[in-house]
């Protein structure tokens, strides 16, 4: 194991919280952590060059605060584990797949490894079989769930989504920010700084299209940064719908939509689209509960800039056709590429590796895809697919008004603005990812939405000694002080 420059930097700042921080401070640093995607904090040898991320490392900190003597945070375990069990079945029976079924079905079939050294073709395959990966995703599933449970426990205390919100705000302008610096030091000396960060094992793609130099910030491709950024964004334009701390969530959430149109990736296309089918399905169905005020500012919005947008190709008509080519062959035109075969094929393992393996899955990492719902399906199978899918539905919550809709209780409200944002934070990795892995950043959402809106009632004894706001109402205890809750 060899700690990197980055898991250095981290290390003295995760011991500065750890000695003088909070909980909250310790998560926020996780959070800040994922702008650096394409760094390795640890490199492991022993595992074929495989790393471990800032943001997988970064998690180590906020447990050590949890896990302090008097730290008040310890006896909230118990309760986050009962609260996301369907997750830790799905880590555990995706942990036991990595380790058993590559044996139990060695050599049964032919797939594309996720690290391949000798690849000389866009469809070489090798015999299945255990690799390195396969710990390697059993770290990252493991990973995903401590951070699920640290969210749910951050934000049953004092002031956690206080600090959740302000970081996921501050979080969606760094971002803008990196992917904007990083795009504007290209050929640069600043260029080379950057690329000290970028100091993964990872595929770490420097491209342009017709002129347009992709977004990526920090991180590997352009396809990650949009994957990050969607999912903050999501969570920024919820808050807002919700008047949820409205002028700061309202403006980040434009300009992560703006740089994200930018970014020139199809994945930030696919996710942008999703959103906007969801916006005007939830408007259609159900009016009665749209918010008729933020739906007229998205159209007014919409409409301003669709007016700047007809001034500058009027001004400027070579401009429109090379953002029109450029859409046309990051979405449209990219179905017919080479890239989208390969993809393709990708994807299409995972089906194989369902039937190969009778519906048990051949274990994450045994194989790469394009899709994580690929990806689940081959990799923990039936079984698998069935517990992340029931905990969906425990974060998601469909049938509850606040999943949609602001609620008369503002904790109802913030944790379905994070339940919203949780699943449709995963829309690009249904068809961009490359692992069984839901990721980071649904497991934060996903645990803070549970922790704010419970699925059974809390006894209410439990949690009002503590709360400076009094009793809390009878329908769903609010977290210990984390917002003031009105009526159910």
């Amino acid at each position: 194991m060899e700690l990197t420059f980055v898991g250095v930097i981290q290390l003295m700042i995760g011991s500065l919280i750890v000695l003088t921080g909070s909980v909250r401070s310790a998560m926020a640093f996780v959070m800040v952590s994922g702008l650096f995607d394409g760094s390795a904090a640890i490199f492991l040898p022993a595992l074929g060059g495989s790393s471990i991320p800032p943001i997988q490392f970064a998690i180590l900190f906020v447990y050590l605060r949890i896990l302090a003597p008097r730290g008040g945070f310890l006896g909230t375990l118990p309760e986050a584990i009962k609260a996301n069990r369907l997750m830790l079945l799905y880590t555990v029976y995706g942990i036991a797949a990595a380790f058993i079924a590559p044996r139990l079905f060695a050599g049964s079939m032919r797939v594309a490894p996720v690290r391949f050294e000798d690849s000389r073709g866009l469809f070489d395959t090798v015999p299945l079989g255990p690799t390195s990966q396969n710990i390697t995703a059993s770290v990252y599933l493991i990973g995903s769930l401590l951070i699920a449970l640290a969210a749910y426990i951050v934000c049953r205390h004092r002031g956690g989504v206080q600090t959740l919100i302000t970081t996921g705000i501050v979080v969606g302008w760094l971002h803008i920010a990196l992917g904007i610096a990083v795009a504007l030091a290209k050929g640069t000396p600043a260029e080379s700084f950057f690329e000290e960060f970028r100091n993964g094992n990872y595929a770490q793609l420097d491209q342009e299209y017709q002129g347009f130099i992709r977004i990526r910030g920090l991180f590997p491709e352009s396809s990650t940064f949009a994957d990050f950024g969607f999912a903050y964004f999501v969570l920024n334009a919820e808050l807002w719908y919700r008047s949820v701390r409205p002028r700061a969530t309202g403006p980040v959430a434009i300009a992560l939509a703006l740089i994200l149109f930018f970014s020139t990736s199809s994945t930030a296309y696919v996710g942008l689209f999703g959103y906007a089918m969801f916006v005007l399905l939830r408007a259609l169905i159900l009016p009665t509960m749209a918010e008729a005020g933020k739906l007229g500012s998205i159209a007014i919005g919409g409409f301003a800039l669709a007016v700047v947008v007809a001034i500058v190709i009027a001004v400027q008509p070579q401009i429109g056709t090379s953002v029109l080519d450029m859409l046309e062959g990051m979405t449209v035109g990219k179905s017919n590429s080479s890239s989208a075969q390969q993809r393709l094929f990708w994807a299409m393992q995972g089906w194989e590796a369902f039937k190969t393996s009778y519906g048990l899955g051949i274990g994450p990492g045994s194989f790469k895809s394009s899709s994580m719902i690929m990806a689940m399906l081959g990799a923990t199978g039936a079984i698998g697919m069935v517990l992340f899918i029931a905990y969906l539905l425990t974060v998601l919550q469909p049938a509850r008004t606040s999943t949609i809709a602001r609620s008369p209780d503002l904790a109802w409200s913030i944790g379905g603005a994070l339940a919203t944002a949780a699943v449709l934070a995963l829309l690009p990795s249904a068809v961009a990812s490359t692992k069984a892995d839901p990721g980071p950043n649904f497991a934060l959402f996903a645990g803070a939405a549970v922790a704010l809106r419970p699925t059974v009632r809390r006894k209410r004894d439990k949690m009002a000694g503590s709360s400076r706001y009094g009793a809390l109402p009878a329908p769903a205890a609010a977290p210990q002080g984390a917002v003031s809750s009105g009526p159910p």
